[in-house]
């Protein structure tokens, strides 16, 4: 039976402010689901589950753009060369019951489509563009990211992360916040069986990098207490290196963008500079090196970028004559893959047994189309790591299942 959040979206969305919603009587009256929504990862179990590699484990990261053009993607994730061997796939804006993307449970569909299991992490309870009726209007009205997996796995939990954005108060309203979704899985090697554990997450994009810094941080002092054994973390970090939410922060970016674009261009394919959220990664153990090449993942035009933002009117017209006619492509790096005790692989450098199909140096799959139209705005990257009993954890050990008082969703979170 198709879920249906109509009612409880009609219940909440008619508050203006988050003050005002926590203090009505239909936020204590729903305050038990929304606990269970924003908490209880699902999963979608499939039977005919099979892993396409055996020799060594296939990741990739990847914003679908909500799962608008699902058709498109289950092509790629079965058909393109590289993608199908994958056989961990780290999930970042995926719909569930929204009219943008057919109103689909797209994860727990794509699953299979592919032949994989799935689990879901809810971020949004979207409270916007509702209305209509017929095929315009949502249904379950959720977002958030997924994991697919042909390999076996445990444990899934859902880990909230502070907030950088007021979504409840903003044009697209909504109700939630970014999560970080964790699992592990089960890798069986000669002459043993490892866990390890897997996480994607998807930063906010408004608001400025030492807000990212801090959700990132969250999610790695979550991983770090639940285990110290092999772990891959991917997503989409956002690390597109501009503090945006303000009009003096707009004002800044123009400047930025005006001032130095040559300096710009090359920060957006190596944002570590500016991203601490990057360089955290390595106080926890986390690799970045081996595990992403140095291409963009996602383009956007600068008269779009600095058109759609909190500028005085005046300004936005500067941009518009500025850049109007001679609008250029910028090139981010906002999807990475980190990788803790599990070794990344180059070009030919393994051979899986079963298939035949040779290990490749982490790559960025542009340009993916579907019968001539872009898959997503975001390209997925893809590792190939080599886990074996030797990266077994050091000290402790992750949790057999999640706990639901560990799970706990403080009400400032959503």
């Amino acid at each position: 039976m198709e879920e249906n959040n109509q009612p409880l979206v009609d219940a909440l969305a008619r508050y203006r402010s988050m003050k005002q919603l926590r203090r009505s009587r239909a936020f204590l009256e729903h305050h038990d689901v929304l606990r269970d929504l924003f908490n209880r990862p699902r999963t979608y179990l499939d039977k005919s589950a099979t892993p396409r590699l055996g020799s060594f484990l296939r990741v990739a990261a990847w914003n679908i753009e909500c799962g608008k053009s699902f058709d498109g993607i289950v092509h790629s994730l079965n058909s393109d060369p590289v993608l199908r061997f994958a056989d961990l796939i780290l999930l970042s804006e995926v719909d569930d019951g929204m009219a943008r993307s057919g109103n689909r449970s797209v994860a727990a569909e794509l699953g299979r489509a592919i032949g994989a299991h799935a689990i879901y992490g809810i971020e949004y309870l979207e409270l916007h563009g509702q209305g209509g009726g017929g095929d315009s209007a949502n249904t379950a009205a959720l977002h958030g990211n997924a994991i697919l997996t042909r390999r076996p796995f445990s444990s899934p939990r859902l880990i909230r992360l502070p907030r950088c954005e007021r979504n409840f108060e903003s044009a697209q309203k909504r109700l939630g916040g970014r999560l970080g979704l964790v699992i592990e899985v089960v890798m069986d090697t000669d002459p043993g069986t490892v866990k390890l554990l897997a996480a994607t997450t998807h930063l906010d994009v408004v608001n400025a990098p030492r807000c990212r810094q801090k959700q990132m941080r969250s999610l790695l002092d979550y991983l770090d207490s639940a285990s110290k054994g092999p772990a891959i973390l991917g997503g989409d970090l956002n690390t597109h290196t501009f503090s945006r939410g303000s009009r003096i922060q707009s004002l800044r970016n123009l400047a930025r963008l005006l001032l130095n674009p040559e300096g710009v261009t090359r920060s957006l394919l190596s944002p570590h500079q500016f991203e601490p959220v990057l360089q955290d990664l390595g106080l926890f153990e986390f690799d970045l090196q081996g595990f992403n090449d140095e291409l963009h993942t996602c383009r956007v035009d600068d008269s779009q970028l600095l058109q759609s933002s909190d500028l005085p009117g005046p300004l936005k017209e500067l941009v518009r004559r500025r850049f109007g006619a001679r609008a250029r492509s910028l090139d981010f790096r906002l999807d990475w893959l980190a990788g803790r005790q599990v070794r990344p692989l180059k070009q030919g450098e393994m051979v899986d047994a079963g298939s035949g199909a040779r290990s490749i140096s982490p790559t960025t799959i542009a340009r993916l189309e579907y019968k001539g139209l872009p898959v997503s705005d975001h390209s997925p990257i893809v590792a190939d790591v080599a886990v074996t009993t030797e990266n077994r954890p050091r000290i402790g050990a992750s949790p057999s299942a999640y706990s639901n008082d560990r799970l706990e969703v403080s009400a400032t979170r959503w």
